[in-house]
């Protein structure tokens, strides 16, 4: 305590000594140590220091007029994933920041930083963060600071939006000495916009005069402070926030910014678990594939009668007959005792308790009703066989358990043992395809989000096969970030999105 008092001591002794002069250098190099916050804005407890990270950074400092300097820094770390602690990806950093000192040639001098950073991750896509921050300058001497930031970077691509603070030291090159500047009496203009304090609405931040002094950051012609987005352009209606999908849902509102959804989905398209284009709400068969003119149910033998509705789903025929042909001369066409006028089914021959129509599979449920017409099943499960509960654990495991490179479509090792599993499960319910889904988090793009969980299905897809289960049983699709099961806004939610799904559909 006694050398902290000594030191602080001599610091303000040389501070004094130096405030009368004015010091100008131009260059200097810059040494700091990187805290990255992951956590802070994630889902975790605000500020929780053990969960920090860090790197390394050097840099090179450029002086301009108007308290104005370029920071250019380049850095490394490993960023490591707090909810699977083995994903470790070391990166390297290269940036550019902008400083905007409110008090300059001070020996406690605080600044405005942006700018743009570029991370390079090990084996992943390229990264651009936009930091936004502020941060001090504590001068010992005219050539030497210490140096504190905290800034936040928002995501443009493949990176988590985060806090990071830097605490580093500034040496600046050269001996250059000028007389102190003359100052001349004119109205206060803090901020040096040009609008003197007593006239600006915003005296510590330079703005613009058609916003009485107030900045306008991401010129979308809303000032910052009545704009709920002021680092992203948006529209007046909603108060400066963008609405990339033109949904009508600004994007902070939006559980799928970059995909148009009706506003009582939260900005997400409706699900549409059998792919055919209906949405589930709207779906008379939701668990088949169908036509959109038919309320999404199949017409197998396509004469316009839905084969929910059909009495003869496999034969052509006309609506007013209920989808049958008209009755062959016999009256009893299919020979199954069963008079055609009274035979529900009369092209295919059938039992009297189901009014002619048959039940292939003898559990008791006609087929037309029976979602596996040739394996029995108990009514319950739509005449379907009952998947034991442990398979179903299975195939709820594997949702989180196959595992990909980030980034890519390549399966990790420990995926293939869980895909065998679920080969097993095929070959052991027969009445059963797989129709497999890929989804990820909103991190990205769209675009890339909606072909890399196509490419991360496919690659499931294409393993099975190599197993002995037939082309004929499975099916594949990639949904990106448009079926999220949690909000996007934290790293569990975002985790949890990151998901290949498995579900078992009659044939």
């Amino acid at each position: 305590m006694k050398r902290f008092v000594l030191y602080l001591g001599f610091f303000v002794l040389v501070v004094s000594q130096l405030q009368a002069q004015y010091f100008d250098f131009k260059s200097g190099i810059l040494a700091r140590k990187p805290f990255y916050d992951y956590t802070s804005f994630n889902g975790s407890d605000f500020g929780a220091v053990r969960q920090f990270q860090n790197g390394f950074e050097l840099g090179y400092v450029r002086n301009f007029s108007n308290n104005i300097s370029l920071i250019i820094p380049v850095g490394a770390g490993i960023r490591r994933d707090s909810l699977a602690e083995e994903l470790k990806l070391p990166f390297i950093n290269l940036g550019a920041q902008g400083q905007f000192h409110l008090l300059k040639n001070k020996w406690v001098s605080p600044y405005l930083t942006g700018g743009v950073n570029v991370i390079l991750p090990k084996g992943a896509d390229l990264a651009v963060q936009i930091p936004l921050g502020i941060g001090f300058n504590f001068m010992f001497h005219p050539q030497a600071y210490l140096q504190w930031q905290s800034d936040y970077r928002f995501s443009i691509a493949n990176w988590p939006s985060h806090l990071q603070h830097q605490l580093g030291f500034v040496y600046m090159l050269g001996n250059k000495k000028m007389s102190s500047p003359k100052i001349e009496m004119s109205k206060t203009d803090s901020d040096g916009d040009g609008i003197p304090d007593e006239l600006d609405l915003c005296p510590s931040i330079a703005g613009l005069a058609k916003f009485s002094g107030c900045p306008d950051t991401d010129e979308d012609g809303v000032p910052d402070y009545k704009d709920k987005c002021p680092e992203q352009s948006g529209i007046l209606e909603f108060m400066g926030c963008p609405d990339s999908d033109k949904d009508g849902i600004p994007d902070p509102e939006d559980e799928c910014p970059t995909v148009a959804g009706p506003k009582n989905n939260n900005g997400c398209p409706p699900s549409d678990k059998d792919g055919d284009g209906v949405p589930d709400k709207d779906d008379h068969c939701p668990d088949k594939a169908g036509l959109a003119s038919l309320f999404g149910c199949p017409d197998s033998d396509g004469d316009g009668v839905s084969d929910k509705d059909d009495r003869c789903p496999n034969v052509p025929g006309k609506k007013e007959k209920g989808g049958c042909p008209d009755a062959a001369q016999s009256k009893d066409a299919d020979n199954d005792g069963i008079e055609d006028e009274q035979d529900e089914c009369p092209f295919t021959a059938g039992l009297i308790q189901f009014k002619g129509c048959p039940d292939t599979d003898g559990d008791g449920i006609q087929d037309k009703h029976d979602q596996c017409p040739t394996s029995p099943g108990p009514k319950s499960n739509n005449g379907c066989p009952v998947i034991e509960k442990a398979d179903r654990e299975v195939l709820d495991f594997a949702m989180r358990a196959v595992q990909f490179d980030l980034g890519k479509s390549t399966l990790k090792q420990e995926s293939f043992k869980i895909l065998d599993k679920i080969a097993i499960i095929l070959k052991k319910y027969d009445a059963y395809n797989l129709a497999i889904g890929g989804h990820t988090d909103n991190t990205g793009s769209a675009k890339f989000n909606l072909d890399l969980s196509e490419r991360r299905a496919k690659v499931c897809y294409e393993y099975l096969i190599s197993k002995g289960v037939s082309q004929s049983r499975l099916s594949y699709a990639g949904y990106g970030a448009t079926q999220p099961v949690a909000d996007n806004k934290t790293e569990n939610g975002r985790f949890l999105n990151r998901r290949t799904e498995f579900n078992l559909i009659p044939r």
